[in-house]
């Protein structure tokens, strides 16, 4: 199965990464982890297995992220 590719502007790699660093909630934390772990080109089940996720839920954010930005992991 070939893994799709998500690429992030260094913006959004930022923000990411702040929101990962300092975000209020345990949960948008590991939401904003696992969208730079996608970016980094990890599949859907490599990235549930290091934020305790499915791979359907990783998914899941994945495409709120790409619909709604960082906003869409709250």
């Amino acid at each position: 199965m070939k893994i799709k590719k998500l690429t992030l502007s260094d913006s959004e790699r930022r923000e990411l990464t702040t929101g990962f660093r300092t975000g209020e909630s345990h949960c948008f934390r590991m939401r904003c982890r696992a969208i730079l772990l996608k970016a980094e080109g990890l599949s859907a089940p490599q990235v549930g297995a290091q934020t305790e996720m499915t791979a359907q839920t990783v998914g899941s954010w994945v495409k709120r992220f790409e619909n709604q930005g960082i906003q869409g992991l709250y």
